[in-house]
């Protein structure tokens, strides 16, 4: 149970921080102020200035975060924020950020796809510039979703919000349903690529990252929250 909660957790960093720190040069701190990333003409870019503007807005945040941060800096901080997030944001807050993923995953080329499942850089310019091209061709709904998500996940580790504990009974049955949904052959192709990710094939990796995150973000709410709540925020 626990490898694959951490399957699941490892996935969902991963897809969330390249998307929005695709490379070594994505978002800056300048002095104490974010600056968007994105060019005008970029479908991020609304959403993401939109996210700068309450950051810079925020005495209490720039003070956290302040300082001349590089971009795996603000990854890091990202990746911590995220697991926060998880375990003090709301339940449909936690479920629209897993199907975002989830969007993004269904979107990206195969080869970039299995990287999610084996160990990488976390800079891997080719796999951050095909997260941000899935990204753009998702609706505006989506972009918001995410921005939002870092937004307030940054403001409950500033605020200290609290913590909402993982429904242990919802957790069990959620478990039980995703072992349901890998019987004969899927179990074993998912064990496969489990004991082996860097042995895996394009393909088995890929299907094993989708069909993960696809189970986990669409159970019932209730399932979603719990598994998702464990997954995510450790």
């Amino acid at each position: 149970m626990k490898k694959l909660l951490l399957f699941i957790a490892l996935i969902a960093a991963a897809v969330i921080g390249n998307n929005l720190f695709h490379g070594r040069t994505a978002m800056q701190m300048r002095a104490v102020m974010l600056t968007n990333p994105y060019l005008p003409t970029s479908p991020l870019y609304a959403d993401q200035q939109a996210f700068v503007d309450k950051f810079n807005r925020n005495e209490k945040l720039r003070n956290r975060f302040a300082g001349e941060l590089t971009s795996k800096g603000l990854y890091a901080a990202w990746k911590e924020a995220f697991s926060r997030g998880a375990r003090s944001l709301p339940r449909d807050r936690l479920v629209q950020a897993a199907r975002t993923q989830v969007a993004i995953l269904a979107r990206l080329p195969e080869v970039s796809c299995a990287k999610f499942v084996r160990p990488r850089d976390d800079f891997d310019q080719a796999l951050g510039a095909d997260i941000r091209t899935a990204a753009e061709a998702l609706p505006p709904y989506h972009h918001k979703v995410m921005t939002d998500f870092f937004y307030d996940s940054l403001e409950a580790e500033v605020t200290d919000a609290p913590v909402i504990p993982v429904d242990e009974e919802n957790l069990k049955v959620a478990m039980m349903a995703l072992s349901q949904r890998y019987p004969g052959e899927y179990g074993a192709r998912l064990v496969g690529v489990f004991g082996n990710p860097t042995g895996a094939s394009d393909a088995d990796a890929c299907w094993a990252a989708n069909s993960l995150m696809t189970t986990a973000a669409n159970l019932p709410d209730n399932e979603a929250e719990a598994l998702l709540r464990k997954s995510f925020g450790g």
